[in-house]
């Protein structure tokens, strides 16, 4: 790599940013408009694959109500939400930014489909949410606002965290006594909750969960993705091609979770609707054969 001081923005070299003068790059749509007159055919495809959503969707509120079902339905919902939010940057040219969204929608697409193969593990998920709000609850305090939470909200928080407080803490060292809270609502890791799910999820991890985690955290190797050389040797940060790879790319994967969770959905609500699974499969090899060039 080049001595890193020759690092440009893409705005600078295209002579939208002067070093006087800084222009804020907000969506103009040149990149959705380009994108659909090279893939003429990829907006339908994304509505097919809305449209199979929207039936298996509907299929299940017209079942009744149940605690676990409505939990996993909720979670689901806010699956396809991220999933749009994931569409809306890459389809404007926002690679790295969908990149960051595809590494929480792995993870979410995941523990959905694992709790609908564990649903008698659904209030432990529930029940963790006391220990996040213990955890809000002293980070408030050690940053000196505390006080802004009424003195009967923190005994309630206080309270309630230390309901599920044994359920949740681990030994560390049994001759020393020492122990701690656990990190999520359970000690399997979400590449062992893929694993539990299929092979095809668990290989998606490294693609969908490991390298956008990179992008997310501020990682040397996640900026470094970023970055494009020029013929002069200039280092270009977020060059449009390379941004527009990434678009693809989340798109696609993005896609392929959802197309998964699809499945899911449809077997544990019993929807027997294999027709909308299918509409929304065949809508995501649509998407990759065009996409993944």
């Amino acid at each position: 790599m080049p001595w890193l001081g020759r690092i440009t923005q893409s705005d600078i070299i295209a002579g939208k940013m002067t070093e006087n003068e800084a222009e804020i790059n907000l969506p103009d749509g040149k990149e959705f408009r380009q994108l659909r007159r090279e893939h003429p055919l990829l907006l339908s495809t994304l509505d097919e694959l809305g449209d199979g959503f929207t039936a298996l969707f509907t299929a299940v509120q017209k079942q009744n109500s149940s605690r676990t079902g409505d939990i996993l339905f909720l979670l689901s919902g806010a699956a396809y939400t991220e999933y749009e939010e994931i569409l809306v940057l890459a389809l404007n040219g926002y690679g790295s930014g969908a990149t960051k969204l595809l590494r929480a929608l792995y993870e979410r697409t995941v523990t959905t489909q694992y709790l609908m193969t564990h649903p008698d593990k659904v209030q432990q998920f529930i029940d963790y949410t006391e220990v996040h709000w213990y955890k809000l609850l002293k980070a408030a305090e050690a940053m000196g606002i505390g006080d802004q939470l009424s003195e009967e909200r923190r005994t309630e928080v206080e309270k309630n965290f230390k309901a599920v407080e044994a359920s949740f803490t681990e030994t560390v060292c049994k001759p020393c006594n020492k122990h701690k809270l656990q990190g999520a609502w359970t000690k399997k890791p979400i590449p062992s909750q893929a694993r539990e799910i299929n092979e095809v999820i668990a290989a998606l991890g490294f693609q969908g969960y490991l390298m956008p985690t990179f992008f997310l955290h501020t990682t040397f190797w996640g900026i470094a993705q970023q970055l494009r050389e020029q013929p002069d040797g200039i280092l270009e940060l977020h060059n449009r091609e390379s941004e527009l790879h990434h678009a693809s790319q989340a798109i696609v994967f993005a896609g392929t979770l959802m197309a998964h969770l699809a499945s899911s959905i449809n077997k544990f609500y019993e929807l027997d609707n294999q027709a909308a699974c299918d509409r929304i499969e065949n809508a995501v090899g649509s998407i990759s054969d065009a996409l993944m060039v």
